[in-house]
């Protein structure tokens, strides 16, 4: 047997039918978002490699097989394969070559010879059938059994015009359009399983993300969303930079559950989420906010309650799940990566109001929205943090709920003056949320600070927005009622 000839290794791709099929410029554009999310991608796994466009094909020369799995991730590629390249002038060259590459591997084995063409015809004028004739002859020489329909060893051979392509494995690849060419959006994310799928289902149609999360719970939610959109972005967004952007929503829930009704806490809350994301995404740059809502799913995604929802939007809502049943959102969000974290991650939107409204009308909600009030959804909206997407994956430190009240601290008591006066831990000092808003950075930094408030939402959030000032500050988890709970066990303690 003939030596086997120099061949350069390397991974090659087809395009996506989507990604082929356009014309002229936009192909173009789309090529090169291509090229350069793949150049990305590749670079993120440390690896130094070429991205060359071929037009039919993209090869990345330098790259190994430890690069499959990723490429074969980023959104506009087809197929993706493990190459070995050679020039050829004729027919010999190349049926030379593949016996030297395959002969020892079909030995005794099944195979099969497809070859195909790619490129002008008139620049590759060699007959494929030609090559699998002779080829096909030289392999069973060499001890292999031809099976067309069930090979061992499938031989593809692709010819091009300047090179020949020679590779037994195609990794699929993940179809789409390459993410960057449709625009900007900004997804609101939760950690669960119908966020985290909706934001990918948008990735797949070329939609550069940024993401919302409206924080409900304190850093134990913040941990679990970071986790999530670090195995998205790590995973599918190749080439793209996201941004999360934090708004801290317990303020508002606060003021909800003591204003509205609680049969229409859970729409409410989306009305007024929308409301606050519409200014983020002012503030970001996005064309359209992406939810992962899905008709019927839960009391807030009836027909009649997203239309309600949606209806003072200033910023168009894209809802890529709408039709999905949630059997097929947690199938996919198997296939993404994200569905084993999303499992742990609680239902933070979950309101006891009892039994919520399914059915309402724009109007009856511009009416219970009023009752909040526009201008504490304006003030959290605008106090938004900004993670880097260089910063999904990185360790939170201790929040600030803690279940005691450490020596020396000042308890604030942030209740109305009724609740107050009906009752308050020993020494408490008392001021209101609304003004510890405009006040609180005015406090005397030599001292500890224990926030308290009805349920422990206004005062984590106080607690961390000091603590981002330098303050050392708390909040008593679970509010004043387990604050009062626990204040035998806390005097004895002290005696102690």
């Amino acid at each position: 047997m003939s030596r086997q000839p120099t061949a350069q290794s390397m991974i090659s791709l087809s395009l996506a039918g989507e990604v082929a099929i356009k014309t002229g410029r936009v192909r173009r554009d789309f090529r090169r978002r291509l090229c350069a999310n793949l150049a990305a991608t590749a670079a993120r796994h440390g690896a130094d490699v070429r991205v060359r466009d071929r037009r039919e094909r993209i090869d990345i020369e330098g790259a190994d097989e430890s690069l499959l799995e990723p490429l074969s991730r980023v959104f506009g590629t087809q197929a993706v394969r493990l190459v070995r390249a050679l020039p050829w002038r004729n027919v010999e060259e190349v049926v030379a070559a593949g016996e030297a590459l395959y002969g020892d591997a079909v030995a005794g084995r099944r195979f099969a010879v497809r070859p195909r063409r790619v490129g002008p015809r008139e620049q590759v004028s060699i007959s494929t059938s030609q090559i699998a004739r002779d080829l096909g002859t030289r392999l069973v020489e060499a001890g292999g059994k031809v099976d067309l329909d069930h090979p061992e060893v499938p031989v593809h051979v692709e010819v091009r015009p300047h090179d020949v392509l020679f590779f037994d494995r195609s990794v699929p690849g993940a179809g789409g359009l390459p993410v960057g060419v449709e625009g900007h959006g900004l997804a609101l994310i939760s950690g669960g399983f119908d966020s985290a799928v909706s934001a990918w289902q948008m990735l797949g149609r070329g939609v550069s993300l940024d993401f919302l999360l409206f924080n409900l719970a304190g850093w134990p939610q913040e941990k679990a969303v970071r986790e999530v959109l670090h195995l998205l972005e790590q995973r599918w967004a190749g080439g793209s930079r996201p941004r999360l952007y934090i708004v801290d929503f317990r303020p508002v829930i606060a003021e909800m559950r003591k204003r509205v009704e609680g049969r229409y806490w859970q729409v409410l809350l989306k009305r007024l989420m929308v409301r606050a994301a519409d200014q983020v995404a002012a503030d970001s740059g996005a064309d359209a906010l992406v939810t992962g809502e899905a008709i019927g799913q839960v009391s807030s995604q009836t027909l009649s309650a997203m239309t309600a929802v949606a209806a003072r939007a200033e910023t168009p809502i894209l809802r890529p799940l709408v039709g999905f049943d949630k059997h097929r959102i947690v199938e996919l969000a198997r296939h993404i990566g994200t569905a084993e974290t999303s499992a742990g991650v609680e239902e933070f939107c979950a309101l006891e109001g009892g039994p919520p409204t399914t059915r309402l009308t724009a109007t009856e909600l511009d009416r219970e929205e009023e009752r909040v009030g526009r201008s504490i959804v304006d003030a959290v909206a605008q106090r938004y943090r900004v993670v880097p997407h260089t910063e999904f994956g990185a360790a939170l430190g201790d929040g600030p709920e803690i279940e005691h009240v450490p020596e020396h601290a000042a308890v604030v008591d942030l209740r109305t003056d009724a609740e107050f006066a009906e009752w308050s831990w020993p020494e408490a000092i008392h001021l209101e949320f609304d003004r510890a808003l405009e006040h609180a950075h005015r406090l005397p930094a030599d001292r500890p600070y224990l926030f308290c408030c009805e349920v422990g939402l206004k005062s984590a959030w106080l607690a961390e927005t000091l603590r981002e000032a330098g303050y050392e500050a708390y909040s008593f988890r679970g509010g004043v009622p387990a604050m009062r709970c626990h204040a035998p066990a806390e005097r004895e303690r002290k005696r102690a």
